[in-house]
């Protein structure tokens, strides 16, 4: 109990002793875990806004005049079929002419004597799906059909959203490794000075017998502290940004920011402590062969 009373102390003496390192190490670990935090919070909850972005773009198709009632319900039918469609609403010649009156507040048979609206189908698209939702395949299947006159789609832009998402997702994985890189070089040259500045002290422990391990732990602990402190940092950040950002978001998307803060401050001060160690035992690892 003595000695890890002890190492600690050391630990947090050499954090104290040179604050102007340690605090450029702190805010590179910040950075680092802020940035990777914002990362996990994204991935968890970009399906939910891709979803919520399917449910509001429809595929609209309109059948040709000639095509009797049976024959287009049978058609309906056969979409439901179709991979990626979720569901199917038809509007029969009578439905559009009701919706015109309700939209326009006039009666298209007062206006041009008899119905032109043609009778048309809603399509709607799966919500809950991992990988990217193709529109394209399932547009061209239904163009193939006969009885098809023409289709209208305005939803692709959930294709690009998901297409720069999942580049989004690869740059920032790149920056991340980068940024962890970094942070683990900073921790590592931070450590690096506490050992030159106690290179005296090291070597009268050698002399006496201290084992590497007692040697390294100051040091080590130095680095950890490092890391847990940029962790706190980057966690209140993250919570209060959320707890600020998601009442916002609820009330312009209808949708809830998921996110558990314990969860997200365990990962964030593993990430740190493995950071860390890795930093601190680098330097103190070509200090002591």
């Amino acid at each position: 109990m003595d000695k890890m009373m002890f190492l600690l102390s050391e630990g947090m003496k050499n954090l104290w002793r040179h604050k102007l390192t340690a605090f450029t190490a702190i805010f590179s670990t910040f950075l680092t875990l802020a940035v990777t935090g914002s990362l996990i919070i994204v991935s968890q909850n970009t399906n939910r806004v891709i979803e919520y972005f399917r449910g509001k773009y429809k595929i609209e198709v309109f059948f040709n005049d000639s095509v009797k009632d049976d024959r287009i319900v049978e058609v309906v039918e056969e979409f439901k079929k179709i991979n990626g469609v979720r569901s199917t609403t038809l509007i029969s010649k009578l439905d559009a002419e009701k919706i015109f009156k309700s939209q326009f507040g006039e009666n298209i048979l007062d206006l041009v004597g008899y119905n032109p609206l043609p009778a048309s189908c809603v399509v709607n698209l799966v919500r809950y799906q991992t990988s990217k939702l193709n529109v394209n395949p399932i547009i061209n299947r239904i163009k193939n059909y006969p009885e098809v006159d023409e289709v209208n789609y305005q939803g692709r832009l959930i294709y690009q959203i998901e297409s720069y998402y999942q580049k989004f997702v690869k740059i920032m994985t790149a920056v991340l490794i980068f940024v962890l890189g970094i942070s683990v070089f900073i921790i590592s040259n931070t450590v690096r000075l506490t050992i030159y500045a106690k290179k005296d002290l090291i070597k009268s422990l050698y002399l006496i017998g201290a084992t590497r391990l007692f040697i390294k732990m100051p040091f080590i602990i130095e680095g950890i502290f490092h890391g847990l402190i940029g962790a706190l940092f980057a966690s209140i950040l993250l919570i209060a940004g959320m707890e600020f950002g998601s009442e916002i978001i609820f009330s312009v998307t209808s949708i809830k920011i998921q996110y558990n803060p314990f969860i997200l401050i365990g990962i964030l001060s593993s990430i740190s402590i493995v950071i860390s160690y890795m930093g601190s035992s680098r330097a103190i690892s070509k200090f002591i062969k």
